[in-house]
C-alpha cells in the first residue's frame, strides 16, 4: 500500500508536521507549492494551515484538481492558531471525489504571532505521528 502525505503551508506549522509523518511512514511530505508529479497513492494524508477560519485557498485547489485513480483513503489534518477544526470544505471535496474519509481530523496548534509560541511541540509531533500511523492501519482494514 502507497502512502503520501501532502501539504500546504505558510508559516512552517503544517510543513513541520507533515514531515513528522511522513518520516515515521517512511515516506515523502509532498509541498503542494513545488512543482511534483501528480499523487498516486492508495492513501492520502492531508495537511492544511486554517488562516482566519477557513483552510488556505491553494489546498482546495489542489483537492479539486487532485486524480482520484487510485487514492482510496485519506486522513486530513491541520494547524490554526484557534485550534479549531475548519476541515469540512477539503473533507467534503475528498468525499464528494469518492475517497473515504478517516473519521478522526487531527488539528494541532501552530505558531502566530504572540499565540501559540513553541508549537507545534513534541507532544504535538507524538500526537501526529500517532494519527498517521492509524490512519495507515485503518486503510488496511
Amino acid at each position: 500500500m502507497s502512502v503520501t502525505v501532502i501539504y500546504y503551508s505558510r508559516k512552517g506549522n503544517t510543513r513541520r508536521v507533515a514531515e513528522a509523518m511522513a518520516s515515521a511512514l517512511g515516506t515523502e511530505a509532498v509541498d503542494i507549492s513545488v512543482p511534483h508529479t501528480p499523487v498516486n497513492s492508495d492513501v492520502l494524508i492531508v495537511g492544511m494551515g486554517i488562516y482566519a477560519g477557513k483552510p488556505d485557498q491553494n489546498i482546495l485547489s489542489y483537492i479539486d484538481n487532485l486524480p482520484v485513480n487510485r487514492i482510496k483513503y485519506a486522513g486530513v489534518f491541520s494547524t490554526s492558531a484557534s485550534g479549531k477544526d475548519r476541515m469540512e470544505t477539503a473533507v467534503s471535496m475528498l468525499r464528494h471525489k469518492g475517497i473515504t474519509i478517516h473519521p478522526k481530523h487531527l488539528n494541532l496548534r501552530g505558531s502566530f504571532l504572540w499565540m501559540n509560541r513553541g508549537r507545534p511541540d513534541e507532544k504535538d509531533m507524538h500526537k501526529a505521528v500517532n494519527f498517521a500511523e492509524d490512519v495507515v492501519r485503518s486503510a488496511g482494514e
